[in-house]
């Protein structure tokens, strides 16, 4: 990001983050590198977007990935795939690596 402090392209900037971060990582597709149209009308309005319980949407966005990948002919996963790790390696202690740390997210844990 170039140095500025224009505020509109700040504000521009700051939705291409937030898109990298919802397409990218917290509500994923199966391509990896798009971001769903569904998600665009959120950001005409940053208050709008605050607004938001983000956590729940990632949350029930991951439930209805999972509930399509127990599908027979289905062999890829979509959702927030950390989240779903963490949790596992929480519940299920043997399956979690040697090195805890590493697969640890402490604000899900929670």
């Amino acid at each position: 990001m170039p140095p500025t402090d224009d505020p509109k392209i700040l504000r521009q900037y700051a939705r291409c983050y937030i898109m990298l971060l919802i397409g990218g990582y917290l509500l994923t597709d199966k391509s990896n590198n798009l971001v769903h149209v569904r998600w665009l009308l959120f950001f005409r309005d940053f208050a709008e977007c605050r607004a938001l319980g983000w956590g729940s949407a990632v949350l029930a966005w991951t439930y209805q990935s999972l509930c399509l990948a127990a599908q027979r002919d289905v062999t890829d996963i979509a959702g927030c795939t950390p989240l779903l790790m963490s949790w596992i390696y929480q519940r299920f202690s043997q399956w979690c690596p040697l090195d805890r740390r590493v697969y640890q997210y402490l604000l899900a844990a929670r």
